[in-house]
């Protein structure tokens, strides 16, 4: 019942490092390749298991951007907008921004710059200063009700529909408005943004000082926390995506951890080595890159890209040791990857805690990659006929 994708072009080494095996036509619509049949041919193809369709992580990098700005007037949300105005819009010309600020009329006690009025001239003046009209909306939006304004940040992300989210790590309130989680503090808005379980991947400011964001010719570092899954194949993808030409993107592997506190501990006894194929998977891609065949991967290949096999410290967790090789190498983000959907209907949370760990414990800005599992056949009759459609 199991059929490898078909592809417009001959099975070359992105190919092989990206594609995975989709269901036939007994499959139900949006059913996980996860069965030991898909599994079994996965092996006899030599492909790589957790791995992407192609012409879907084509997609991922070309297709035109949505992105959702969060901004209430708080010093992280007006980075997060300097980043999106001066960063992403400027180097990618395929992305479209929704300004959202959701206002309460009985706050009248905020400084003038965080009302609505004043907010909306302001945004209005960056954004017009910095792209066309036709590439951004301003969408101010009044609050429902108290402990409201996390629900519609993601009634938004659903109505756009958004590919990212932008916003910073705390508003207006700091950490007086926070959700207590992992025992860490964070933002209510940002945890409803993380949790709502959707396609839409989170961009997380943590910079208060707009001189740390990586702007203009200012370049930028990217470690990406990568295992055999397909949720990070979209971290990885997300990386490339938000970067652009001259940035340094490191692909770091912890290795398996096998206690429940997430300890390492030498997985000697696995009949796979998982750290051999994720750096097989992830090097064969980086190669494609520089692959002038290729007609969308090589537009990536000005990126400079490596692969890290990181050995953790004595007791280090895995999160730890991603958060201190970020720090080892200075980066302006750790991206991480989630697979929402196929979590939630697991009865667990949309985000795992090993991403959460890192996000929480790491002081740079950060970005949770979620992906929703689909076949070809529904990605063919979603993103492809729609986009036919617009051509």
């Amino acid at each position: 019942p199991f059929q490898a994708l078909v592809l417009s072009r001959p099975l070359d080494r992105a190919s092989i490092a990206m594609a995975a095996v989709v269901g036939g036509p007994g499959d139900p619509a949006g059913a996980a390749p996860d069965s030991t049949a898909s599994r079994d041919l996965l092996r006899k193809l030599q492909l790589p298991s957790g791995s992407i369709d192609v012409p879907i992580c084509e997609s991922i990098l070309t297709k035109e951007v949505r992105l959702i700005l969060s901004i209430d007037g708080s010093e992280m949300s007006m980075t997060a907008l300097a980043f999106v105005t001066e960063g992403v819009m400027q180097h990618d010309k395929a992305t479209f921004v929704e300004v959202l600020h959701i206002y309460d009329e009985s706050k009248d006690h905020l400084p003038v710059h965080c009302q609505k009025v004043a907010l909306m001239a302001t945004c209005d003046a960056i954004m017009t200063g910095s792209v066309s009209a036709h590439r951004y909306q301003l969408n101010w939006v009044q609050r429902k009700g108290a402990g409201t304004t996390g629900q519609q940040i993601c009634d938004a992300i659903r109505t756009l529909p958004a590919d990212y989210i932008c916003m910073g790590f705390y508003g207006l309130k700091g950490k007086k408005d926070y959700t207590d989680i992992m025992g860490t503090k964070l933002s209510t808005n940002v945890f409803n943004a993380l949790h709502h379980g959707n396609g839409c991947s989170v961009i997380c400011i943590k910079d208060e000082i707009l001189g740390l964001l990586p702007l203009k010719e200012k370049q930028a570092t990217f470690v990406v926390s990568v295992t055999l899954s397909k949720s990070s194949t979209k971290a990885f993808l997300d990386a490339l995506r938000l970067s652009k030409a001259g940035d340094a993107i490191h692909v770091v592997y912890v290795g398996r951890t096998r206690s429940d506190n997430y300890v390492w501990e030498p997985a000697a006894d696995e009949p796979r080595d998982f750290a051999a194929e994720t750096r097989a998977k992830y090097e064969s891609f980086i190669s494609s890159l520089q692959d002038e065949a290729e007609p969308i991967f090589s537009r990536f290949r000005d990126r400079k890209l490596k692969f890290v096999l990181l050995s953790p410290d004595q007791g280090e967790t895995l999160a730890r040791s991603v958060v201190r090789y970020a720090d080892e190498v200075n980066a302006d983000f750790v991206v991480v990857g989630a697979n929402a959907s196929d979590r939630v209907a697991r009865g667990k949370t949309p985000v795992g805690s090993v991403s959460l760990q890192m996000c929480f414990l790491t002081s740079r800005n950060f970005i949770v990659a979620n992906w929703i599992d689909v076949s070809l056949r529904v990605y063919d009759q979603t993103v492809m006929s729609s986009r036919d459609q617009k051509a």
